[in-house]
């Protein structure tokens, strides 16, 4: 099964989401917009895994759970990747003061990996994937609605927990199913 580990938004955020969408959807071109009440704030993307891994999977995270105690990110500040010259996703961007977000992540990548799950090539970048360009003919275009909402805050929340997801693939986009949610608790 495809497996990923994420923080999941709450409901005014992903309304907020739905509006920033809509206002970028006026270019015409090929853009597969991710649905706003699937938006999520993937930590570490685990690909195709065995049923049988899943446990390993959920004792890290709970593991990690133990340890983190609940913090806030505010989702705030838009870009592409990889850049504007040849952009494949539009994002919107995720951060917290604590520093929280940023550990979080990389202990996961580093539980996961002496697991034997595959390490990230890229540097871990917190954002919330908005859609995916297929095509693209007005990319002027993009930039300029993109510099335009780089500012627009969608909210902050408190992150208490994060979600194991399964992705199953089909053709009208992906459907995700919580597999698990382990709640944050620390040790502060």
């Amino acid at each position: 099964m495809r497996v990923f580990i994420a923080i999941e938004l709450e409901s005014s955020i992903k309304e907020k989401i739905a509006r920033i969408q809509s206002r970028l959807r006026v270019i015409q071109d090929k853009i597969k917009w991710v649905e706003s009440s699937s938006v999520h704030l993937t930590l570490k993307f685990l690909g195709e895994i065995e049923e049988e891994k899943l446990e390993k999977v959920h004792q890290i995270t709970r593991e990690l759970g133990e340890r983190v105690s609940p913090f806030k990110i505010e989702v705030k500040g838009m870009g592409v990747f990889p850049g504007f010259s040849s952009p494949r996703v539009i994002w919107i961007g995720a951060r917290d003061t604590s520093g929280e977000l940023e550990k979080l992540a990389a202990w996961l990548e580093e539980a996961l990996a002496r697991e034997g799950f595959v390490r990230e090539k890229r540097k871990w970048k917190a954002h919330l994937t908005l859609g995916r360009v297929k095509f693209l003919k007005e990319r002027e275009r993009l930039r300029e609605l993109i510099q335009k909402e780089m500012e627009t805050d969608a909210g902050k929340m408190e992150v208490k927990d994060i979600t194991i997801m399964r992705s199953q693939l089909t053709p009208k986009g992906a459907i995700y199913t919580s597999l698990g949610k382990i709640y944050l608790k620390g040790d502060r």
